[in-house]
């Protein structure tokens, strides 16, 4: 049995959430949301109000930083985009 607490004004159940791994995904409005997949290819969306989550990014996230020196990014990886490598 899951312990109950009231969480912004009406009764909510309550699971530990260190420890589960899922996917920070933008929504197109551009907010945030966390998807935690279950058994039977189903999941949940979780709104992000938290505001200061650690996160680690697998190594089979196919993920990169960029930055040109003033702006910095996390996107998908030179590979997933097809990105020309540019020679010294």
């Amino acid at each position: 049995m899951k312990d109950k607490y009231i969480y912004a004004g009406k009764p909510s159940t309550v699971e530990n959430a260190a420890g589960v791994s899922g996917v920070l995904i933008r929504q197109i409005n551009g907010d945030y949301i966390f998807r935690v997949h279950r058994e039977n290819r189903e999941f949940t969306d979780y709104d992000i109000n938290h505001d200061d989550l650690s996160i680690k990014i697998e190594a089979n996230a196919l993920a990169a930083f960029y930055s040109d020196g003033e702006n910095h990014s996390l996107d998908h990886s030179p590979r997933v985009f097809g990105l020309t490598k540019i020679e010294d």
